[in-house]
């Protein structure tokens, strides 16, 4: 992983990086309402969830583009439990395909500058 990039939808982001970008994401939403405290308005409500939402439904998007789907497929949360279901599957349990696809090569694979001896 080269850094940490939240607000970025194409590429791929394999299944290790998914939940380490999640927790993240996770674990600063939480120091930032921790230090706001529960007595909040509904505008700084807004000001601090929508960018969280938004670097998670990113992050969701780079991983079906590792499990070869179109972001789209992140619709299927409507999708009363089945949806869910799947979603959950294809982001958190399943491994990306080994080769590369139309949104990149896999993330898991050595790339650099020097010699691969296999």
């Amino acid at each position: 992983m080269k850094s940490l990039q939240f607000f970025k939808a194409q590429g791929r982001l394999s299944r290790g990086g998914f939940w380490f970008h999640g927790l993240v994401v996770w674990g600063v939403l939480y120091l930032v309402w921790s230090a706001l405290g529960s007595s909040t308005a509904s505008v700084l409500t807004w000001i601090v969830n929508l960018p969280a939402l938004a670097a998670l439904v990113l992050l969701c998007i780079r991983r079906l583009h590792d499990r070869n789907y179109s972001g789209w497929w992140l619709l299927l949360v409507v999708v009363p439990v089945a949806g869910a279901l799947w979603l959950v599957w294809q982001l958190a349990l399943r491994r990306g395909v080994p080769e590369g696809n139309r949104w990149g090569p896999d993330p898991l694979l050595p790339r650099g500058d020097y010699l691969v001896v296999r």
